[in-house]
């Protein structure tokens, strides 16, 4: 059975930084929606033939997120089989420290990030190279922006302009 595809739509933003090569050329971003919340996902699972209730998916899903906050705090990673595995980094200081008996972790180290690494089988990859072969992206706004005073302040103000759709492979509605 074939699995349709999703639309991704993409806003058009122009460099505006005066130094770069690309200056004035436009590159394409995913349009922002809001993330989907827990209750959001959880009513997903819910309602697409899983036999567990919103409350029992959210329950699970809670612990499941302090579980994963526990063990990364603890320096091990986390794979999720079929989504990909979260593992702790660190980000060092520039410079380094001359020895190690110089190094100290307050001064040397400057934080510690979380990376994703996705995995999964034939369709539900979601490496970034796979992702796009899944779905459909589809040009929906130019960016320009706007300068307004506020507080005393110039602030850009993004303007969406819908953008005429001519992608070949954009679904018919």
């Amino acid at each position: 059975m074939a699995v349709p595809k999703r639309v991704v739509e993409l806003d058009l933003v122009p460099n505006n930084n005066e130094k770069s090569d690309t200056y004035g050329k436009y590159f394409a971003r995913i349009h922002y929606i809001e993330p989907l919340n827990l209750r959001g996902v959880c009513d997903l699972i819910a309602l697409s033939g899983s036999p567990y209730t919103r409350d029992i998916v959210s329950g699970v899903v809670t612990c499941l997120s302090t579980t994963i906050v526990r063990v990364l705090s603890e320096g091990q990673g986390v794979k999720l089989d079929g989504l990909g595995t979260l593992r702790p980094t660190l980000e060092n200081t520039k410079g380094g420290a001359e020895s190690p008996d110089a190094f100290n972790v307050n001064e040397n180290v400057a934080g510690v990030h979380i990376r994703f690494i996705p995995e999964g089988e034939e369709l539900d990859r979601i490496t970034s190279r796979e992702m796009k072969n899944n779905c459909v992206l589809r040009k929906t706004y130019k960016v320009s922006y706007t300068t307004i005073k506020s507080g005393g302040k110039e602030v850009q103000i993004p303007v969406y302009t819908p953008v005429k759709k001519e992608d070949p492979e954009e679904p018919t509605p």
